[in-house]
């Protein structure tokens, strides 16, 4: 089997080939093409259509970024007559709590472009008020009315998670006075309580489904082209794949499918170290996306924020993004506090080193004027960093405040390395975790750079450097398995009736998830992991908590101790006595693929350094450092810091003081200041 991972990113679009049999990896990488990434994707298949592909999985960001620049069309949304205003009014929170200035984000929609209908269903899926033909007549002359041009479709109305039968009917009639227009319905995209998230995740689902139709037909032409294949897959937000079909018609599916690639990469490889539960950090260009593998699983979150005001909820692998990438730019800010990002160079004009017209100093930049960097091997030689240019953006600014640019480089670095360690600490809190349990893997073409640091701020002792870390991401890709996650509002108290209707419920979800799996792609013998949202009367948030295997009719009891113990472990006590409500069933369907086996070089290796360059670690000055090429270093191989390894994706940072190794898996294992 011969497994193709694709990850299309804004700066480069990278390709993970995974020979199982052969224990080999093949990697391309090209320049990414965001007025159509199917040109990419036809350049990097160009080198590896001859080797031959049996499967093919594609991560992108057409989605997520289609929501953060708001390219998208025009979102007519429909929902009860009496409930126009719910996604303007969102919730009372704010992103900057203090700040007097701040305004609320827009949604996707515009007021004028609001419909209400007649027809209601009450709390208990019951029908308050029919919606009589009268009421559709007046919707089809709406319609007609509202779409002009190049628009899309969003149906919520109240209740639909329980007795969907008025969404069905809209959904149907905008069909047939709109053919041709995508059309999103609640009940199908998010059916769970919670009426304004419900309905930011089918305006999202909407709006991107342009974009994800466009993108489908773009690469599947060039995919039959190239792999003369007609069955392709997109990575989606829960870590799994689903065929490119389904993707077009749940691309809500695919909004975090740029992020996911990487933890599953991280859980790969951090796993056959030795190392199951750690922290990863995947730094790129523009940012740093963080995530934690716990007991060699990935962790999910049910609901995300792609941007303040517009959540999401469909469930996801969690991963928390900031902004601290290789172009994050370094300011100081009114008050004459050193900052560095959230605004980035970008790619064009990039970073000042780039020699394409940048002048802001940026993280890429102090690491080449600190001699982390190499000016010459950057993208493996392909491409010349200008380290005067580096040197007389990051002086300028140090002018300013007083530091010299050796100083202000390594204040930059130490400011963005500060960044992403309180982000995973505040990701530990958050889960009742200790981050010096855990190692940290690191990859991205930034991430080895800054891991060492951010880990020992956390306490932790060893960081692990995958093979080819700027990749992580598609290799990701190419060795996940297919998945479906369904989630369902279906409510019960322990006080109270009504236990075969769930029970009844969790069945259907069940059957659902499997039959949704076998529609994506072929799977004999799914594997199905159930679970559900529970919390005390009262509370406002819920525990997931797995469920008991068999028909849950008859294992209440054991659910309702089950979750009291897991709400012991995670907030320390519990309420015996009180009434639990059930409030959403989950259901996991997957089809369990092989791991492929992939190992480090073997034989002696030289070991020896390519070059000896001088290299700043600390204020007291540089010191003279080895600097070595990654792949003449061979399994078992250890060195002693300090030292640069490079690599054409990548440069790991070894401090004075501290050990590295090559693990037999391809990782490198570096020890904090101990012995490998």
């Amino acid at each position: 089997m011969r497994r193709l991972g694709i990850d299309t990113g804004g700066t480069f679009t990278d390709f993970v080939l995974v020979d199982e049999e052969a224990g080999s990896v093949r990697t391309v990488k090209v320049p990414s093409t965001p007025g159509d990434p199917s040109r990419a994707i036809a350049a990097g298949l160009a080198d590896l259509a001859e080797l031959g592909v049996d499967q093919l999985i594609v991560g992108t960001t057409i989605a997520t970024n289609s929501l953060i620049v708001r390219n998208g069309p025009r979102v007519v949304y429909v929902t009860n007559r009496g409930f126009e205003e719910v996604p303007f009014i969102g919730r009372l929170d704010k992103e900057r709590l203090y700040d007097l200035h701040w305004r609320k984000p827009k949604p996707l929609v515009l007021r004028r472009d609001v419909i209400g209908v007649p027809g209601r269903i009450d709390a208990h899926g019951r029908v308050l008020e029919e919606l009589g033909e009268a009421a559709l007549e007046a919707f089809r002359s709406e319609l007609g009315e509202r779409i002009d041009g190049e628009a899309v479709v969003a149906i919520c109305t109240l209740f639909s998670y329980l007795e969907p039968s008025h969404e069905r009917v809209l959904l149907a009639t905008a069909r047939e006075v709109l053919p041709g227009v995508a059309v999103s319905a609640s009940h199908e995209v998010s059916p769970v309580w919670r009426e304004y998230e419900r309905a930011s995740t089918t305006i999202a689902d909407a709006y991107v489904k342009p974009a994800i139709e466009s993108y489908v037909d773009r690469v599947g032409a060039v995919v039959r082209e190239l792999l003369a294949v007609e069955r392709w897959n997109l990575l989606a937000s829960n870590g799994g794949y689903l065929s490119a079909e389904e993707g077009r018609a749940q691309p809500s599916q695919l909004l975090l499918s740029g992020l996911a690639g990487g933890v599953i990469g991280a859980r790969f490889f951090a796993d056959g170290a030795g190392f199951p539960s750690v922290f990863s950090i995947d730094m790129g260009g523009t940012s740093c996306d963080l995530g934690l593998v716990f007991d060699g699983q990935q962790q999910y979150a049910s609901e995300f924020n792609l941007a303040f005001g517009v959540p999401v909820t469909i469930p996801c692998v969690a991963v928390r993004t900031i902004g601290a990438g290789g172009g994050s730019i370094t300011w100081v800010d009114k008050g004459g506090l050193l900052r560095v990002g959230p605004q980035s160079a970008g790619a064009e004009p990039g970073p000042a080193a780039y020699g394409k017209g940048g002048e802001e100093p940026t993280l890429t930049d102090a690491n080449l004027a600190l001699g982390r960097l190499s000016a010459g091997y950057f993208l493996g030689g392909a491409m010349t960093l200008d380290a005067d240019a580096a040197i007389r953006a990051l002086g300028a600014l140090g002018d300013l405040i007083g530091l010299s640019t050796e100083e202000l480089a390594l204040a930059a670095i130490r400011t963005a390395d500060e960044n992403m360690a309180n982000e995973i600490r505040l990701i530990a809190v958050e889960r009742g975790l200790d981050p010096r349990a855990f190692a940290l893997i690191a990859f991205g073409g930034a991430g080895p750079l800054h891991a060492r640091a951010v880990a020992e701020r956390l306490g932790m002792q060893t960081v692990i450097v995958p093979p080819t870390p700027g990749l992580c991401s598609a290799f990701g890709c190419a060795i996940t398995e297919a998945r479906i996650d369904r989630v369902q509002t279906s409510y019960w108290r322990s006080d109270g009736a009504g236990v075969e209707a769930v029970a009844a419920a969790a069945r259907a979800l069940e059957e659902r998830a499997v039959a949704d799996l076998r529609r994506s792609v072929p799977a004999n013998e799914p594997r199905v992991v159930r679970s559900a949202d529970m919390r005390y009367a009262g509370q406002n948030y819920e525990l997931e908590t797995p469920l008991p295997a068999g028909d849950l009719g008859g294992r209440m009891p054991e659910l309702l101790n089950a979750f009291e113990r897991e709400h012991e472990r995670k907030y320390g006590f519990r309420l015996e006595g009180e009434p639990i409500e059930l409030i959403n069933l989950r259901v996991t369907a997957f089809q369990p693929e092989p791991l492929p086996q992939i190992a480090a070089p073997s034989g002696e290796g030289t070991a020896e350094p390519h070059e000896v360059r001088p290299v700043w670690f600390e204020r007291e000055g540089p010191v003279e450092c080895p600097i070595y090429r990654r792949e003449q270093l061979t399994a078992g191989t250890g060195l002693g810091g300090p030292l640069v390894v490079e690599e054409f994706d990548s440069t790991t940072l070894v401090f004075p003081g501290d050990r590295v190794r090559v693990h037999e898996g391809g990782s490198l294992i570096l020890t904090i200041g101990g012995a490998p």
